[in-house]
């Protein structure tokens, strides 16, 4: 593998560091496998890293050779990273040593994402986490010249997909954590506009090249149709040789061809009585911001105060575990080692 020079790592921290955000279950793993197929793009499969280390690390102005082996031995704790990554650790930590006296750590960031991407003509990096939608002010601290890919799905698809993989059947809750999740991205798009681009995933498998040449124009780079028709070539080695059956169901359409068949899936699966209570909770935020027209009359009763209540604090119960997990390395990987054994 090879080691990068002091001005190759200089040229690496010119590189922008972009994210795809959205709520889970709305498409964002195959929009990240899409962006992989740019030959200019470089788009590793999902990895928390960045957050997961910004409380430890975030704040270092001057690295030593001992921080630096820390953050690379901590960073291979991270399974996600050291199971679908496939980088060379000592490569990575010899590239962090000729970068000691100018690291930073959105720097460290940066070629770490280098090192994924050996081999291509880089010019943007991208990050695809849901839970991001979460950490918008720090990632716009550390990386004041990202843009944002915001993917949104009908929240009633979004019920059916989350039950389908994950058997939830809770739609409020999933309605709910819809809602809010959408609202802090707005939010920070209201703050800087230009910063963002919403695709809607819908558009995304009926028109994938009309919305793929505008995301391309959005970020200035030349449109290439291989990332669309291809990208199945593009899927990640460490995905194709994943065989667990969970691992596979999450993540199935990446594997196929992409198609529209799913988008009005809801309609015919999912319950009247489920379609009715998720349109009280985020029908009419949907209709608003994103068109999605509801099925029963604009006047129906809104939720009551107490289930407004639950389903307030559920999420917040939820959103604070992911921002106290992600400022607990060890927390985190405690929680994670469970996890990816059913994976």
């Amino acid at each position: 593998m090879k080691i990068l020079t002091l001005e190759e790592i200089k040229q690496i921290g010119n590189i922008p560091i972009n994210f795809v955000i959205g709520k889970e279950r709305s498409g964002t793993t195959l929009l990240q496998v899409i962006l992989n197929g740019h030959p200019n793009i470089s788009a590793p499969p999902e990895s928390r890293f960045i957050m997961l280390f910004h409380s430890r690390y975030g704040n270092i102005k001057s690295w030593t050779e001992k921080e630096l082996i820390n953050f690379c031995n901590d960073l291979f704790k991270e399974k996600a990273f050291k199971r679908d990554w496939n980088i060379d650790k000592d490569s990575l930590l010899k590239s962090f040593i000729t970068a000691k006296d100018i690291a930073t750590y959105p720097l460290l960031c940066k070629i770490i994402f280098y090192h994924f991407s050996f081999g291509k003509d880089t010019k943007l990096f991208f990050d695809k986490n849901p839970i991001y939608c979460n950490f918008l002010p720090q990632l716009g601290t550390l990386f004041p010249e990202a843009k944002y890919i915001h993917l949104v799905r009908d929240y009633r698809a979004n019920i059916v997909s989350h039950r389908r993989v994950f058997m939830i059947k809770r739609g409020p809750d999933i309605s709910y954590r819809w809602l809010k999740m959408n609202m802090e991205v707005e939010n920070a798009k209201s703050r800087c506009p230009k910063c963002f681009l919403t695709i809607k995933y819908e558009n995304l498998v009926s028109e994938p090249e009309k919305i793929m040449k505008e995301f391309c124009t959005f970020l200035n780079i030349p449109f290439d149709e291989k990332m669309i028709w291809e990208h199945t070539k593009n899927v990640y080695p460490s995905y194709k040789v994943n065989n667990n059956k969970k691992f596979k169901s999450i993540h199935q359409k990446v594997f196929t061809p992409i198609t529209a068949s799913f988008v009005h899936e809801w309609k015919k699966v999912l319950p009247s009585d489920d379609i009715f209570e998720a349109e009280k909770i985020a029908g009419e935020y949907a209709e608003k911001m994103y068109k999605y027209p509801k099925v029963f009359p604009a006047k129906s009763a809104p939720v009551g105060v107490f289930m407004q209540s639950i389903l307030k604090l559920r999420y917040e119960l939820i959103k604070n575990t992911y921002i106290t997990v992600l400022n607990s390395p060890k927390l985190y990987i405690v929680i994670t080692k469970y996890v990816w054994k059913n994976f």
